[in-house]
């Protein structure tokens, strides 16, 4: 009997296997979202939360999302901060938000799209460093920090490590370049705690916050999530 393939999981992500896609389990592929599958990315993001804007979904569409971020593994080290301050200076932040966006999907075996995962620049975070008068690091915020804004897995692919493999791969590449937070909050009814402890992340009970901002600041900036809901945080490892 022939023995089982088992998905990579030493490879390092290049600008080409993020779009061509890096083995997953039980056949599928992990891989950055394509323009056409915009719409079904938003069928599945909104299966994990309300909170998707269509903005995110257009982006997709328009191939917007991600470019900065494919910049940056291919080795282009000071792509990102550039673009990043010119579109800050240029009143184009919003767009270089996109820019800076992970869409990812899971595609089984049969071509089917059967995952989804968003992760954007921490809106909240950067506006909180703004109010405090640091405006510079602000823009570095964008650049150090990432949310993970849904997660989520169509009911007849669950099970089968389709959303471990979508974490993996996401923490993966902002590890690589060079970020330091990747955070995220449920909804407690959930119940996603033990699933996001089980991928290496700390999870918070609700009401409890951490603070995110000294080592951008020199001064603490709490991180907690809304009303109802719990945070779970990763840093890089040293």
């Amino acid at each position: 009997m022939a023995k089982k393939k088992r998905p990579q999981s030493g490879v390092r992500l290049t600008r080409q296997r993020l779009v061509d896609g890096v083995a997953g389990p039980d056949g599928a592929r992990i891989r950055l979202a394509r323009p056409e599958e915009g719409p079904r990315v938003g069928e599945l993001l909104k299966l994990a939360t309300d909170e998707i804007e269509q903005a995110h979904i257009d982006g997709v569409a328009a191939g917007k999302c991600g470019t900065w971020l494919l910049d940056g593994l291919a080795g282009h080290d000071r792509a990102m901060t550039e673009q990043l301050v010119r579109a800050a200076y240029g009143g184009k932040l919003q767009e270089g938000a996109l820019s800076l966006s992970l869409p990812l999907v899971a595609q089984d075996r049969d071509g089917e799209l059967v995952g989804a995962l968003l992760a954007l620049p921490p809106g909240t975070v950067v506006q909180t460093v703004q109010q405090a008068g640091y405006e510079q690091h602000a823009l570095l915020a964008m650049l150090k920090y990432a949310k993970i804004k849904g997660l989520a897995v169509a009911e007849a692919a669950r099970g089968r490590g389709m959303g471990a493999a979508l974490l993996k791969r996401c923490a993966q590449l902002y590890w690589q370049l060079d970020f330091m937070l990747l955070f995220g909050e449920f909804e407690v009814e959930r119940a996603l705690g033990s699933f996001y402890a089980r991928q290496g992340f700390t999870v918070l009970e609700p009401g409890e916050s951490t603070d995110v901002g000294f080592l951008l600041t020199g001064r603490p900036i709490s991180l907690g999530a809304g009303p109802g809901e719990q945070l779970f945080f990763r840093w890089k490892k040293s």
